[in-house]
């Protein structure tokens, strides 16, 4: 009879012991703007950012200029738009919208996000508002209300020092 290995334990994530508490706390920060809140999740998306990188993990500001090319090219994979510009900025609010942080950090790491999610982010990007343009104003009316001004003749003229001349 053949024997099945099964694994009864979790992948080592992110060993402490390599990674400053200080990087550690500026990619949680990054990442729980994305609406990930687990202890494990921020761990995951710790060593899916700085797999690779030691050097990386030393510096906070290294670390999360890292963190922040991962996640534009991954939006950018997923959103089906060239990176840089502002796809981190629209593609993280399309990502909160979704609420993608339930799916866990399991979506990021994976070689393919399922379609439907792949649609709702599309979906839920927003809109840039476009660019600022010099033009002229369009001449306004001045619409006046006749019945309204009739009133207040008519009730101005009770009160003392009002003239009714307009």
């Amino acid at each position: 009879m053949d024997t099945v290995m099964m694994q009864t334990s979790r992948p080592s994530t992110l060993e402490s012991v390599w990674v400053r508490p200080e990087t550690r706390a500026a990619l949680d920060t990054f990442f729980q703007g994305f609406g990930f809140t687990s202890d494990e999740d921020l761990a995951a998306l710790a060593f899916w950012v700085l797999a690779g990188a030691c050097e990386q993990g030393e510096r906070p500001q290294a670390a999360v200029a890292l963190a922040r090319a991962r996640m534009e090219t991954w939006l950018a994979g997923v959103l089906g738009r060239e990176a840089g510009g502002s796809v981190l900025a629209r593609g993280r609010a399309a990502f909160v919208l979704c609420d993608g942080a339930r799916l866990g950090a399991g979506l990021l790491m994976r070689g393919s996000v399922p379609d439907n999610f792949a649609r709702k982010l599309r979906a839920a990007v927003p809109v840039p508002a476009p660019a600022q343009v010099p033009t002229t104003m369009p001449e306004q009316q001045l619409v006046l209300w006749p019945f309204g001004d009739l009133l207040r003749r008519w009730f101005g003229a009770a009160r003392a020092d009002v003239s009714t001349s307009p």
